[in-house]
């Protein structure tokens, strides 16, 4: 929390020298998650696997005084979990979808690229917000079946055997982290920048408890009892603005106009 009211206050200290200077951009890149359970007993009935996924994002950045700058991110990631269980007989596959958000302050350092290549390579840190959105996956146990991610509790009565659902209740949709960051810039023509990061997100939010996922396969288990560690490589794409300057040539090609008339 004291993070995340940090942020806040320095995201609104720019507003007074620095609010006609921002960049604007986007960024993707591939990512890498995996779980941590809550209790040291479950890691000797469940064990995680590595699951990949990918991260795309919109984002503004403003810059703040002595080498500092705000950062902040709203996008999309795909991630999931891999577990096995039943003595490692069984498995678990399942790919999840979220809204995110971030606020990062940020601390560069120049960084020598070449004769007259000024650059920077920085670190940041903050909060990290996601909304889960949906999930499918697949089980394996000798034979395989697919599902899709209900979020609710498990009808008692049903017309049908609904093995292709995975019903999740006292869930925690909304969840939170913290992002560490390290990465550089390489300036591009027409004040373009083009920066690469490496992310690690540590989750804090458990996505459930020991019973919130339930499936109506005999011998399924799971335990949502865990948060998200997640590892993201990125490139950013940036553009510098400079609202001042935009407005003294506009109203410079203004006056020039006058002039002609």
């Amino acid at each position: 929390m004291r993070i995340i009211f940090f942020c806040l206050i320095t995201s609104g200290a720019f507003q007074s020298s620095y609010a006609q200077k921002f960049s604007i951009g986007a960024k993707a890149g591939p990512l890498i998650n995996w779980g941590s359970f809550g209790d040291k007993d479950d890691k000797a009935e469940y064990s995680h696997k590595i699951k990949p996924g990918f991260y795309v994002a919109g984002l503004l950045f403003f810059p703040l005084k002595n080498k500092y700058s705000f950062q902040t991110e709203f996008g999309f990631s795909q991630r999931g979990r891999k577990i096995t269980f039943n003595e490692d007989s069984w498995e678990n596959s399942a790919v999840y979808y979220f809204a995110d958000a971030s606020m990062m302050l940020r601390r560069s350092f120049p960084l020598n690229l070449g004769p007259n290549i000024p650059s920077q390579w920085f670190v940041n840190v903050g909060p990290h917000i996601s909304y889960w959105i949906s999930g499918k996956g697949k089980v394996d146990a000798g034979g395989s079946y697919n599902y899709i991610v209900v979020f609710s509790e498990m009808p008692k009565d049903v017309p049908e055997p609904d093995f292709d659902k995975m019903y999740m209740h006292d869930i925690n949709r909304w969840l939170f982290g913290i992002d560490l960051g390290v990465g550089f810039n390489a300036p591009l023509k027409q004040n373009k920048k083009l920066s690469t990061e490496l992310r690690f997100t540590s989750g804090h939010t458990f996505l459930g408890n020991k019973t919130s996922a339930a499936n109506r396969t005999l011998g399924f288990s799971d335990n949502l009892r865990a948060n998200e560690k997640i590892l993201t490589l990125t490139v950013a794409y940036t553009i510098d603005v400079n609202v001042q300057q935009s407005r003294k040539g506009k109203s410079t090609k203004d006056r020039e106009v006058k002039r002609k008339k």
